[in-house]
């Protein structure tokens, strides 16, 4: 990135740090009902902040002039944000697909990589007079003064976070009990933003470190202009990542709704007992054929109070008492729309006498749950294609 202060290279970097300082910003601002998973993805962004900005004092040719005449120290000053980046994002990643994560006094662990760059950085760069630390930074002997821990230093550095973004990646994939357990419409939704937040970002720090091998190997014009495409991935990355959550609601919107749904669950066990009682009292006295059933009044049926028996359901079947009680009826529907003996009624009726009030809902509710329309089914059961 050589050039005069602020070239385009320069403004790059300056544009991810804004970037991401703002989508800090507004997760901060917008923490909804998990506020510890926004606050973490907010530190998470303000830690690649901090790197941009580093990154920009150190290659930024004539940036480093400027920034060195301003203060030796500000130099290896965010270093520690390297190593902070993948525990944060690894944390905010559990918080999100566990119903009962907790931090423990163990995770302290996750900062030891911080705190030791810290202390190499000292006795690297920090400890040395101004002379020589110009040397170091300026003419960027800093690789040949330490022969050779700093490329080692660089490498531990990108390895790291390339580790945390796998084990994120793998987070997502084997451990979300919340979309498990949620029928939610915006469970989608979440799934999307989290896959495109780690694997963007598991993606660019990747590429980060097969460049800096690349560079230990075969330094040459072809490394820093790797160096430079993976700036400009960085800056594609955060746009996507502004228009995704802003634009489509993922994140301010439909996701914020669908944690506040997923964590004011009762997260106290539901006595199994209690799970039987609602289910046979559903089946025994078909309460689902009224059509004007609501919670409170099926609790009443069960002498339990309303939350216990939607906190059961959702337990048992991970659904709302709304979709419980419609898939009896759909059950109900199906039973009928199969008997040859009504073949003479309409599907409309049929569905009204297995609870339905209304044709729209009946029609989104026996797609869901019998995955063709009630005319198909009725026509396949008539014609033998179904049991």
């Amino acid at each position: 990135m050589n050039g005069i202060v602020f070239n385009f290279h320069d403004v790059v970097l300056l544009f991810i740090a804004g970037e991401c300082g703002l989508l800090a910003i507004l997760f901060l601002a917008c923490r909804g009902i998990n506020p510890r998973a926004h606050t973490l993805l907010a530190m998470f962004l303000i830690f690649n902040m901090l790197v941009a900005v580093d990154t920009l004092m150190y290659w930024g040719e004539a940036f480093r002039y400027w920034v060195f005449h301003l203060s030796p120290d500000l130099f290896f000053l965010f270093g520690f944000a390297y190593f902070l980046q993948g525990p944060a994002l690894y944390f905010y990643v559990r918080l999100m697909t566990s119903r009962n994560f907790s931090f423990r006094r163990t995770h302290i662990l996750h900062l030891l990589p911080a705190i030791a760059a810290q202390l190499y950085l000292y006795f690297a760069y920090h400890r040395h007079p101004e002379d020589i630390q110009g040397e170091l930074v300026l003419s960027l002997k800093i690789f040949n003064f330490t022969s050779g821990y700093h490329d080692i230093f660089l490498t531990t550095q990108k390895s790291i976070v390339v580790a945390y973004g796998i084990a994120c990646f793998f987070t997502i994939s084997r451990g979300c009990d919340l979309f498990k357990r949620q029928r939610s419409k915006n469970r989608g939704t979440l799934l999307v933003w989290l896959y495109l937040l780690v694997g963007g970002f598991l993606l660019v720090w990747f590429w980060g470190l097969i460049t800096h091998i690349f560079g230990i190997y075969r330094p040459s014009g072809a490394s820093d202009m790797m160096g430079v495409t993976g700036n400009y991935m960085t800056v594609v990355l955060t746009n996507v990542l502004v228009f995704y959550s802003l634009l489509s609601s993922g994140v301010f919107g439909g996701l914020r709704q669908y944690m506040n749904a997923a964590q004011t669950e009762d997260p106290a066990p539901v006595d199994p007992r209690l799970e039987e009682r609602v289910c046979a009292a559903m089946e025994s006295g078909k309460l689902f054929l009224n059509p004007r059933l609501t919670v409170e009044e099926f609790a009443g049926h069960v002498n339990l109070p309303p939350r216990q028996v939607s906190s059961a359901i959702k337990r048992r079947y991970g659904c709302n008492f709304l979709e419980y009680v419609n898939s009896y009826r759909v059950e109900e529907a199906k039973i009928g729309l199969a008997d040859p003996a009504n073949r003479d009624e309409s599907v409309l009726d049929i569905a009204s006498k297995s609870g339905f009030n209304s044709k729209a809902t009946f029609n989104r509710f026996f797609k869901k749950f019998a995955g063709v329309t009630p005319t198909e089914y009725r026509r396949r059961c008539l014609s033998g294609l179904l049991d």
